[in-house]
């Protein structure tokens, strides 16, 4: 009897098994879609432990650096090739051995760097880099900084014009006109105008104290000076501007933090039409108070839902960018086509017109912005103009950079003799308007003949015109505008390749840095789509991976301290981030560049994400909605 009752009892458990396993089955399914859920709407910044990119910059200084054997540029640890001159970096063994070992002394690893290089010929652009340590700051006995000059390997100067200059600008505020634009508590007067009592002064750098700028940023009526530094702080400073590129880094980010006021206590909110975003854009950034250039921004586009999280601000600023070197504007010029870079328009009155002044300012501020949150810059600026911007010495040997065609057509006058024949006069042509326009280098230049015997005062005079003079009303404002938002003992750290470096960083997209650095929703581990995702990406010409990172981020650059240091509006890190979402809702990939993220469907095959990724990718990428 009993041996039938278990009989029965086996059977009935046998009977009742498919449906227990079917209900434990649509139990598991429903767990794991509500995880699903729950997985798309996680925070992508944690609550327990936020970092900002003062975080990123020390974890990439504590990492080290490695030195290219070709240009002795410190770079990045992650790095495989130098980020100035493309040679492959080969790890030291100091570097090797621990991570936070502090570099040698500059003059130390200056020796051990080039030994690898003297085998073979220099690149051109590794001896532009090198150049970038011909001009140091010294303290003297007395205490005065003044410039010395170093010898640069693999690149001589022996032209009588060899001599290094830097520039003061002679003038008051009170000569400025001002118009007046009162309503909103942010503004403040706005400049239009200039006289012409601005006198720029070109001084020989044995003449210069090595502390002065172009301007002074300071509450007195002169613009003129040089930073007074306590002798302490003199030296901190001094010394830190020898340290590896990764250290300076480090501390130039502490340092602009510091100064930054929070988005919790005071922000600007700029509101621009997308169809007239440089010009509203240019006149809000040149009309806030100085005392309010440090806070944080906030981007409204109007008839747009966006709101600014991070991705609009850097789609705004990246859109601007692009229309500062807009042909059709004029306001900077492409005069070195091989190494894209631009300079200032000495016919900017006429190309752009009466606002050109409010251009240059707000675009120097722009750059101040870009260097105090750590934005990409767009475009490059020519070597002589970074130069100034940091109030290093400026040689003849530099127009190389500026106009390559103008500069070998000087040094064929330079080095060869029957200059009388050629019919020069000590003159320039310049378009004004649309009109040819001859400018006197001297009084009376036109009437002077060029020969033999003054050839070099001509070719100083051009040269001294052709940098300075010509677009000195316009360099002013542009000065104004970086000095007030970035203080000028910060740029004391820097040398030019590296400020370029600094505000560009590079267009390469390091995969591999980038997969490191994603955060990945559950649900698309064990799918094959997220295999299949970085396949893609690594296969891509570097133009797509730059469409995808505007895509997914708002900016097409990675900041300097890598993806690491993604950030959102407010400087907090907030890592790329690639979320699954279910085939059935809907095919297409979307992003939320506000967060770094990107929804991801979990397709069929490698195939169909691929096709839809370059198609996402084809297509017009901006503009923002609150979905």
């Amino acid at each position: 009897m009993a041996d039938s009752d278990s009989q029965a009892l086996g059977i009935v458990a046998f009977q009742l098994l498919p449906g227990v396993v079917i209900v434990g089955l649509i139990i598991l399914a429903i767990k794991c879609h509500h995880k699903n859920r729950s997985d798309l709407h996680t925070p992508l910044l944690s609550t327990e432990t936020v970092e900002y990119r003062v975080d990123a910059a020390t974890r990439e200084a504590d990492a080290g650096f490695s030195v290219c054997p070709g240009c002795e540029f410190e770079n990045f640890k992650r790095f495989a090739y130098c980020s100035l001159c493309g040679e492959r970096l080969v790890p030291t063994m100091e570097d090797r051995a621990h991570k936070k070992s502090k570099s040698p002394l500059p003059s130390q690893r200056s020796e051990e760097a080039s030994t690898p290089a003297r085998t073979k010929k220099l690149k051109t652009q590794q001896i532009r880099v090198r150049k970038r340590k011909e001009w140091v700051r010294r303290v003297a006995v007395d205490g005065n900084v003044f410039w010395f000059r170093n010898h640069v390997p693999g690149y001589i100067d022996s032209s009588l014009l060899s001599t290094g200059y830097t520039i003061s600008f002679k003038k008051r505020y009170g000569s400025c006109l001002f118009l007046l634009d009162g309503g909103m508590e942010m503004i403040e007067p706005r400049v239009v105008a200039m006289d012409e009592s601005i006198s720029l002064e070109l001084i020989a750098a044995p003449l210069t104290n090595a502390l002065a700028f172009p301007i002074q940023h300071s509450s007195s009526s002169t613009i003129t000076g040089t930073l007074d530094l306590p002798s302490e702080r003199l030296h901190e400073v001094l010394t830190s501007s020898t340290h590896d590129f990764p250290t300076k880094y480090a501390h130039f980010v502490i340092s602009t933090a510091a100064i930054i006021v929070p988005a919790e206590i005071a922000f600007l909110k700029l509101s621009v039409h997308r169809d007239y975003i440089l010009e509203q854009s240019l006149d809000h950034v040149g009309c806030i108070k100085e005392k309010n250039i440090h806070s944080y921004m906030r981007i409204n586009f109007i008839d747009e839902s966006g709101v600014d999280a991070g991705g609009v601000h850097r789609e705004w600023f990246m859109l601007v960018n692009e229309l500062l070197v807009d042909p059709t504007l004029q306001l900077f010029l492409c005069t070195n086509k091989t190494d894209q870079a631009y300079y200032l328009n000495p016919s900017s009155a006429w190309d752009v017109g009466k606002d050109h002044f409010t251009y240059y300012y707000a675009t120097g501020r722009l750059i101040g912005r870009a260097l105090l949150e750590g934005c990409t810059w767009g475009f490059h600026l020519a070597l002589p103009l970074l130069k100034t911007i940091l109030g290093i010495p400026v040689t003849f040997s530099d127009l190389e950079y500026l106009d390559p065609e103008a500069y070998r057509s000087m040094v064929w006058l330079m080095e060869n003799n029957g200059v009388d024949d050629l019919g020069l006069d000590f003159s320039v042509m310049e378009s004004r308007g649309g009109e040819l326009v001859q400018v006197e280098l001297i009084p009376n230049g036109s009437n002077i003949t060029v020969t033999d015997a003054n050839k070099h005062t001509y070719l100083k005079r051009k040269f001294e015109y052709l940098l300075f003079e010509s677009v000195s009303d316009q360099l002013f404002m542009l000065l104004k505008g970086i000095y007030e938002v970035i203080p000028q003992e910060l740029l004391l750290l820097f040398d030019a390749e590296e400020l370029d470096y600094l505000l560009c960083g590079t267009q390469e997209i390091d995969v591999d840095d980038w997969k490191a650095n994603t955060a990945v929703s559950s649900n698309l581990l064990l799918p094959r789509t997220l295999g299949w995702f970085w396949e893609v990406v690594a296969e891509m010409p570097n133009e797509y991976r730059r469409r995808l990172l505007q895509f997914a981020t708002g900016s097409s650059r990675v900041p300097l301290s890598g993806f690491a240091g993604l950030t959102s509006y407010d400087g907090r890190l907030c890592p790329f981030s690639l979320k699954g979402i279910a085939y059935s809702t809907t095919q297409y990939i979307s992003s939320h560049a506000c967060f770094n993220r990107l929804d991801l469907p979990l397709y069929h095959s490698k195939q169909e994400l691929e096709t839809v990724l370059y198609a996402t990718l084809e297509t017009e990428l901006y503009g923002f909605t609150t979905e």
